[in-house]
Order: C-alpha cells, then structure tokens, then sequence
C-alpha cells in the first residue's frame, strides 16, 4: 500500500465514499485536501475552476462526485441525471487541465455504464450494447466521464485511472430511500423492523439478484492499490465474489441475531437480474483481497450506526 507523501484531493468529502476516504486518510497521517459542499454547486464551471484554483498542487485526485437516485426514481429523472453528471463531469475535466494538470484524476465508475450480459463483464465490453433502461441517464454521463478522461489524457499528456466498482456499503452510507443502494437499504429496514416487533424482514426485488459487493474500506484499498498499478485505463476494481440479495439478507437478520422470516413482496423494483464485473485484470496485478467478509461487514455498520444490544459476536 502505498504511503502517500503527496496531497490527494478528495473531490466529493462530504458523499458517502468521500467521507470514508477523508476518515481513511486522516487515520493514517496522508495528506489530503478535501473539496466538499462547501465549493458549491460543481455542475457549475466557475465553482469547479475557483476549488481547483484554490487547491495544494495535487499527485492525486479522487473524482467522487457524481448526482445520484436508485430503484424507480431513476426512471423519471433520466434527463436530469444525465445532464447535471455530464456537467459536473465535463467542468471537473477542465479544471483538472487547466489548474492540476500534474495529478493523476482517478475517477469512479458503476457496473451500470455497461450493458446487461449473462456472465461477468470484461472491460473490453466497455459501450458494446445498450445499457439498462432505468440507468442510461446516469450510465451515459458516467460513460462520458471515462472516454473523456482518456480524451483529455491523449491531447494533453495528463493521467487517470477510471474504476468501475462494487456496490459498496458501510458507515455514514446515504438511507434515503430515493439514494440508498441495497445493502444499506436492506440493512436499515431490518433494523427498523426488528425494532418494531415484527416477525417478518420484508426484502424487495428477487433473491437471486447477483451483485457485486463491498464493504467500504475495502473498496477504498482497492481504490488505492490499483492505482499503485495502473494508469490511463479503464479497469474494472472488485473482488470476483459477487453475492444474491438473499446470501445478504440472511447475513443481515443473522448478524441482528433476529428469527424472522425474509419476505420478498411482489411489484418491488428489481433492475437487472444479474451484473457482476470480472476483475480479473486488477486481481491478478495487485494481489489485491478483501478483508472484511459479509457478516462482518454488516456487523460493522450495525455497530456503527445503529444502538443496539451488544451482539453476541462482540464477547
């Protein structure tokens, strides 16, 4: 793991990921500057230019920010997401030429920039299809972000890193329900009805939904390690260990050491059925592992977020 003697700005510090990587750095001493609410609205160029303006001379940048909404709100607002990400996306592009050109602009990708297949996807499948229909608003500027990135690094000599991630799930992760992704969502459902007395963990979409998944420190360490390796592509940064939603709903009501029965009502959003990257190409490069397993990783928000009874895995 690297030691990182240089600046890092973290773009995005007050988001769910962005929060984790200032608390990630801090912990460990790295230099870092953050770039958070405070800068203002980045869809806009001159919010963007003055925050990059006003910045340590960077030897990395963590592009975390991106305007996001999941299950059904997604299909309604494919215009909005589409335009205010394109915005952000394209004014964070040029800032980074113009006023950090030294900084390698490592930025953050979602499966959902890639068409559905029925196997693990491989970076080379990168734009070879249609993307998910409740996605393609937020898939497109995301897949803007990643050709632009490569774009800019030709003419200009620059360099980058765009990441296609797990789903990641920890501490402080958005729970409104129009933001929140499924770990979290289930997480913080089971709690609430736990809580309530019922005898019944109500899970929405279909159990056998796959999906990649990670717990967010390992995701930032794999953040990190590929960047240690690569440079000036697009790589897919997971663990080849993808899980069905109901491999999670059982580790959640087990970790809440609650008896109830999982219930998968009908009419749910389900998004597609199956989406898992293959990360062969990071794996193989980093000898990279995650060291945080499913049960302990629901155990670690539990603990964090919510004030429960002490589980009985904490002796």
């Amino acid at each position: 793991m690297p030691t990182n003697p240089e600046t890092t700005i973290i773009l995005g510090a007050d988001g769910f990921l962005g929060r984790n990587f200032v608390r990630y750095f801090r912990e460990r001493g790295w230099n870092y500057h953050a770039i958070g609410h405070d800068a203002g609205d980045l869809s806009e160029s001159d919010n963007v230019n003055a925050a990059f303006r006003a910045a340590p001379a960077a030897g990395r940048i963590l592009h975390l920010v991106t305007r996001q909404r999941t299950g059904p709100v997604q299909y309604g607002i494919q215009g909005e997401l589409l335009a205010v990400n394109a915005r952000i996306h394209l004014n964070v592009l040029e800032a980074w030429r113009q006023h950090q050109p030294q900084a390698k602009l490592i930025s953050t990708g979602s499966s959902c920039a890639y068409s559905e297949y029925d196997r693990p996807i491989l970076e080379s499948d990168f734009q070879d299809g249609p993307m998910h229909e409740s996605v393609r608003g937020y898939g497109l500027a995301k897949q803007m972000l990643a050709v632009g990135s490569d774009a800019y690094a030709h003419q200009y000599g620059l360099k980058y890193l765009h990441l296609f991630l797990a789903t990641v799930y920890g501490p402080e992760d958005h729970k409104a329900p129009d933001r929140t992704h499924f770990m979290t969502g289930m997480i913080d459902r089971a709690v609430k009805e736990k809580r309530d007395g019922k005898t019944e963990f109500t899970v929405w979409g279909d159990p056998g939904t796959v999906r990649d998944l990670l717990y967010v420190d390992d995701q930032m360490e794999a953040i990190l390690a590929a960047d240690a390796a690569f440079e000036n592509e697009r790589l897919n940064c997971s663990s080849n260990a993808p899980v069905t939603i109901d491999a999670c709903a059982h580790a959640i009501r087990d970790a809440l050491n609650w008896e109830a029965e999982i219930v998968y009502p009908a009419g749910t959003f389900k998004g597609t059925g199956y989406k898992t990257l293959d990360a062969s190409r990071f794996l193989e490069m980093t000898g990279w592992k995650p060291g945080v397993d499913l049960r302990e990783g629901v155990g670690r928000v539990l603990d964090a977020e919510y004030k429960l009874p002490k589980r009985a895995s904490q002796s």
